[in-house]
């Protein structure tokens, strides 16, 4: 059954097979799920057969070459300094960045046809699906990582291979307080 709406200045006719005059006679373009292509580009890169996280990233010019690796400490603060037992204890966070080749997404974007600006990085939150610098505080006596709902941390990978690691630390360090 069929009935048809004056609208504006044409009648349109309404038949009774599901959706309404706007969804069947005016289709909104379809706007594109950039999540969904985020998901499919770490799918890609991070794929066991392309990506193996115990395999550190090639240095500079070179595959024997030294990863390096840019370290940013921003101290959140000081919460105790005790000279009897010669420890202080503090909260930062952590910024960890390096270059892997192997993550890179430059190109896939293009293919995808998606402008770089629309996805300017892909983050992570398990720090297991890359590689990761072994980096540890010398004086430390006791190190804690902050997980209240979550895990305090992100890794964001960048369209040319860049990765930032970032996470929240809170330290308790030795200090000679002769």
């Amino acid at each position: 059954e069929c009935k048809t709406i004056i609208a504006i200045s044409e009648p349109i006719s309404v038949c009774r097979t599901g959706g309404n005059i706007f969804t069947r006679r005016y289709k909104a373009p379809k706007e594109t799920n950039y999540r969904q292509i985020e998901k499919q580009i770490l799918d890609d890169v991070l794929d066991e057969k392309v990506y193996d996280p115990r395999i550190r990233p090639a240095g500079e010019n070179t595959t024997d070459g030294p990863s390096m690796v840019y370290v940013n400490v921003f101290v959140r603060s000081f919460s105790k300094i005790d000279d009897v037992k010669m420890e202080y204890s503090f909260q930062i966070t952590l910024r960890q960045q390096w270059n892997d080749k192997r993550l890179r997404f430059k190109e896939k974007l293009a293919e995808m046809g998606v402008e770089e600006d629309k996805i300017r990085y892909l983050t992570m939150t398990e720090a297991s699906k890359v590689w990761m610098p072994d980096t540890f505080f010398r004086n430390e006596k006791i190190g804690r990582f902050h997980s209240i709902l979550t895990p305090n941390l992100y890794v964001r990978v960048f369209p040319g291979g860049d990765v930032l690691y970032s996470i929240r630390v809170s330290l308790i360090c030795t200090c000679g307080m002769y």
